[in-house]
C-alpha cells in the first residue's frame, strides 16, 4: 500500500508497475501492446493530427493503453501531484481517474 507520505519520486517505477499489477497489466502485456513495430501505424497516423500544444495521443495498436506525449509543464505537473494521484488510485478501485501506468522518454535518432 502506498503511504502518502513516502516519497513517490523515488519509487515511481515500483508504484507503475504496483499500479499495473493490480490493474492485471503484466510486464508481458505492456511489451505486446507497446511494440514499437505494431504501433508504427498507429503513431504516424497520431503524429498527422497533434493538438495545439504540440502533444498527440494515440491508441496501442491493441487497443489496451492509451499513448500520451507530455510537455515539460504536463510532467511537472504530474510530479506535484503524483503521491495523491497513487494513493487515490490505489484506494479506490473503481476511481473514474485516468490510470497512469508509466513514463517514459524515448529518444529518437536523426
Amino acid at each position: 500500500m502506498i503511504n502518502e507520505d513516502i516519497e513517490v519520486t523515488e519509487y515511481a517505477p515500483d508504484v507503475f508497475a504496483f499500479l499495473r499489477q493490480k490493474d492485471g497489466y503484466d510486464n508481458d502485456i505492456l511489451r505486446k501492446s507497446l511494440d514499437p513495430e505494431a504501433n508504427k501505424k498507429m503513431v504516424f497516423k497520431a503524429g498527422e493530427s497533434q493538438g495545439k500544444s504540440g502533444s498527440f495521443f494515440f491508441f496501442s495498436a491493441d487497443q489496451r493503453f492509451i499513448i500520451k506525449t507530455m510537455t515539460d509543464s504536463d510532467f511537472d505537473a504530474f510530479q506535484r501531484i503524483q503521491k495523491p494521484y497513487f494513493a487515490h488510485v490505489i484506494r479506490h478501485d473503481n476511481s473514474l481517474l485516468a490510470r497512469v501506468y508509466g513514463i517514459y522518454s524515448i529518444q529518437m535518432e536523426d
